[in-house]
């Protein structure tokens, strides 16, 4: 059945039925009931794409998630995907993941992906994953005048660009502090290769409050793995003058490391404490179960894409750009147990990361 036969059942004309059912305010009330009591009686299912043509939008959202075959296997990422997914299900739009690299490559499929999904329209918007420094996605659906949210980082540096990120610096504050106390004073602070946008600010902050508090820190990297946190931590470990705690920035890596600790002579929470960024169920049943740093990722990604809808109806939302972290305390950190010997001066070396992995 169609807008034509209740337009002719009813004697009026297909203009009047359409404005009717989409509930415009200029059709008369008593019309309206007429010709919403006639397309329930003959079952009238309106055609999704029809009316998507006449608000002239898709009511899809696409998630852009980095591209590659672990692009959702970190759990971070997993839970922002899952949440939009959610909410998106619950306003009634459609989900659209787009593999993208930050890298702009011309010639790659995922870089023609994304900019034939923004220059053909064919999603309304998009949430923008683990965007990294100098990332050319960013000008580019800025200067389309393309609605975007970035999640991951709050761009405080850059108020044109609407971020969601996590507040870093009462949680540093709290893993220095927490580590000093325990008698810490040479920390690694491990962070994925790739010029993440989320270590950038971090780092920063960690330098600034290590001061403070009387400790060494040293910035390694390494592939974005459990493979690559095991590779770093073994060569950290090698070192006359290891660390006795390390800070790592992606939890797959926190799990890696923890196994180079427990094949070496060393006892993790013990002899070197273990501190993981982003929690998930794999480290509550490591052995020890690993401390970690727990961003609300659900109620995050729910926020960015309620004030990204608000962006595309012209309906603006104030972002909230900074969310809270809480230290989950667990058994893989705690106070120094010294090897008979150990000692040295740690050399901090915030500037040149120790490539890894």
């Amino acid at each position: 059945m169609s807008l034509r036969y209740i337009a002719a059942s009813l004697g009026l004309s297909v203009t009047t039925v359409s404005r009717a059912l989409a509930g415009y305010s200029d059709v008369a009330e008593e019309t309206r009931k007429r010709v919403k009591a006639e397309a329930e009686r003959i079952g009238y299912v309106p055609n999704a794409i029809a009316r998507r043509l006449q608000k002239g939008r898709t009511d899809a959202i696409g998630v852009v998630v980095p591209a590659g075959p672990d692009a959702i296997s970190d759990a971070y990422l997993y839970k922002a995907i899952i949440g939009a997914w959610g909410r998106l299900s619950e306003v009634d739009r459609d989900v659209v993941l787009l593999p993208s690299s930050a890298e702009d490559d011309a010639r790659g499929s995922e870089a023609r992906m994304l900019r034939r999904a923004v220059e053909e329209r064919r999603v309304d918007g998009l949430l923008l994953l683990r965007t990294r420094n100098d990332d050319w996605r960013i000008p580019y659906l800025h200067a389309s005048s393309f609605p975007f949210v970035v999640f991951g980082a709050s761009h405080d540096d850059a108020p044109e660009v609407t971020g969601i990120g996590v507040d870093d610096g009462t949680t540093v504050e709290e893993v220095l502090a927490r580590l000093a106390a325990f008698g810490h004073r040479r920390i690694a602070l491990t962070i994925p290769e790739g010029d993440f946008a989320f270590a950038a600010s971090r780092l920063a902050i960690y330098a600034d409050i290590a001061v403070r508090h009387g400790v060494d820190v040293r910035v390694v990297s390494a592939v974005y793995s459990e493979d690559g946190g095991r590779s770093i931590t073994a060569k950290l470990l090698a070192m006359p003058d290891h660390p006795t705690a390390i800070v790592f920035f992606a939890n797959r890596m926190a799990l890696g490391g923890l196994k180079a600790i427990s094949d070496s002579i060393l006892v993790p929470g013990r002899h070197v404490s273990v501190i993981s960024y982003g929690d998930n169920p794999n480290l509550l049943y490591a052995s020890p179960p690993v401390t970690a740093v727990r961003a609300p990722v659900e109620d995050m990604v729910r926020h960015a894409i309620d004030v990204l809808i608000g962006e595309i109806e012209g309906k603006p939302i104030e972002p909230i750009r900074r969310w809270p972290l809480t230290l989950v305390r667990r058994q893989s950190d705690g106070p120094l147990v010294p090897r008979p010997g150990e000692g040295g001066h740690f050399v901090s070396s915030l500037e040149t990361p120790l490539e890894g992995g």
